[in-house]
């Protein structure tokens, strides 16, 4: 033992033995590759185990544990902890199964070695307690820690992360800034879900931990947000273009409001933008002047159509005459009604939205392109959606924010919606891995799944968790997501 003892690790007193038995453990990745124990961090998982079909090869996310000791040390009591982010016991297995294994070069020939199973670290209940692998899996949570003992001394203590790739070193936990909005269907009714307000708060702060639980496979974090009950806005939107999105050929624009008459007059050519920024100066008084905005071009358009927000108590209507007269630049006038549900895009007008949509999002806009607004409405005007998003694109208009419907809420689970419509706005994904391609039913991003078992749609790959951080990370162009006041990064 004299040629050893300088790379041994630890020294332990065993229960029950009057000396002392040098132990030294340790670190294994999933190919069987050793870490460095300094650096080496738990992940959480993020695929099916093989034992129940998972993707082919090894869970690249799971470690195992090389005990190097003297032949009669005992191994009965191998003990693997995790411990919340605040420090206190998680979940715990007292007798971690391990077996006999062939010791790495370079040990000594009179001791010998035993490997445990690969360690499993999940957030959800529902693959902590599976029979297939509950004897190595454990419940963990990101910002925690993972410690192995053994007779009841400590041998090793590992930080628990979202992803061991190489975009995520250097953060143990990002968080984005959340706005979460639930509407009521009309001004001073219930909210969308829970009945009453503090009810629709707890539900929806519910369902933040429920997908936070999901994205903490990224090193995404949801705590923090905001939870608001508010009527639906009072605000009117006015578009110049509607569906024909063409430049002006002429003719005359007009809106009134009670005694007050407007009129302006287009010209041939004129964009619809430009006729915008025309009208909200006739529209506005005392320095006050409508908000414009251009949308981005729809599938079918020949140019961006351009809204004006019309806010304050002055309701502007048509008078005896055509809200405009020129063929090619139609005037929509309009405001949110969830009466009978939310109007929602479809694949033409998916990065512009409706206008309906877009009243809304307008509305509560704060103007800080960092933020992500989710709103909660009653329904759909299509049983059919649940929830949808809207991201950073070139040109978008809108951006950063997410609907879900009370179905949304009521599906749990199953779909994880809130989850799934956040990761198409953290990853800048427009649509789904399976829209072209083969289908992945444990995927978040899957399109069309509904499973509450362990084989549902709630898994993120390695390469999702890339894609976040490049597309909403720090350093990213528009950066979605901070270093979390949590936890701090190596």
């Amino acid at each position: 033992m004299k040629a050893n003892l300088a790379w041994l690790l630890a020294v332990c007193l065993l229960a029950g033995s009057a000396r002392a038995e040098v132990v030294e453990v340790r670190v294994l990745d999933a190919a069987g590759e050793r870490l460095e124990t300094a650096r080496a961090q738990a992940s959480l998982s993020r695929t099916l185990p093989p034992e129940l079909g998972g993707v082919p090869g090894p869970d690249l996310d799971a470690l195992s544990f090389l005990l190097i000791a003297p032949p009669d040390a005992s191994f009965q009591s191998i003990e693997v902890l995790t411990l919340g982010a605040d420090g206190r016991p998680l979940d715990t297995n007292v007798n971690f199964p391990s077996e006999p294994a062939v010791c790495p070069e370079g040990v000594a020939p009179e001791l010998v070695c035993r490997q445990t199973l690969a360690l499993r670290l999940v957030t959800l209940d529902l693959d902590r307690t599976h029979p297939a692998t509950k004897r190595r899996t454990l419940r963990a949570a990101l910002g925690g820690k993972l410690r192995v003992t053994l007779g009841g001394h400590r041998l090793l203590e590992l930080p628990i992360v979202g992803s061991r790739g190489p975009r995520a070193a250097g953060f143990t936990s990002l968080r984005p800034r959340l706005r979460v909005l639930v509407l009521r269907a009309r001004r001073g009714g219930a909210p969308a879900v829970g009945g009453t307000d503090a009810g629709a708060r707890r539900l929806l702060q519910q369902e933040l931990d429920a997908a936070s639980a999901v994205w903490a496979q990224c090193g995404v974090e949801l705590g923090g947000a905001s939870i608001d009950v508010v009527d639906p806005p009072s605000a009117q939107l006015l578009t110049l273009g509607c569906a024909v999105d063409q430049a002006a050929s002429g003719g005359f624009l007009r809106l009134q409001s009670g005694t007050r008459q407007v009129a302006l007059e287009t010209h041939a050519g004129e964009s619809p933008l430009g006729v915008a920024l025309r009208l909200a100066r006739a529209l506005g008084g005392n320095g006050k002047y409508p908000k414009v905005f251009e949308n981005q071009r729809g599938a079918g358009s020949a140019r961006p159509s351009a809204d004006l927000l019309l806010e304050g108590p002055r309701a502007w209507q048509r008078g005896n005459q055509p809200l405009s007269t020129d063929p090619t630049l139609p005037l929509c006038l309009d405001r949110v009604d969830l009466n009978d549900g939310l109007a929602h895009f479809g694949d033409g007008d998916a990065f512009s939205g409706t206008l309906e949509e877009r009243a809304l999002l307008r509305a509560f806009d704060d103007g800080d392109p960092r933020s992500i607004e989710v709103f909660v409405v009653p329904r759909f005007d299509s049983s059919e959606r649940i929830g949808e998003s809207f991201i950073v694109t070139p040109g978008s208009s809108l951006s950063s924010s997410v609907i879900i419907d009370r179905s949304a809420i009521a599906a749990g689970a199953r779909s994880f919606a809130l989850a799934h419509e956040l990761g198409h706005v953290l990853m800048a994904m427009p649509g789904h891995p399976d829209d072209f391609g083969v289908d992945q039913s444990w995927s978040l991003m899957d399109a069309d799944v509904a499973d509450p078992t362990i084989f549902g749609p709630r898994r993120l790959s390695r390469a999702d968790c890339e894609r976040v951080i490049a597309e909403s990370g720090p350093a990213a162009l528009t950066p979605l997501l901070a270093p979390s006041d949590v936890t701090k990064a190596r």
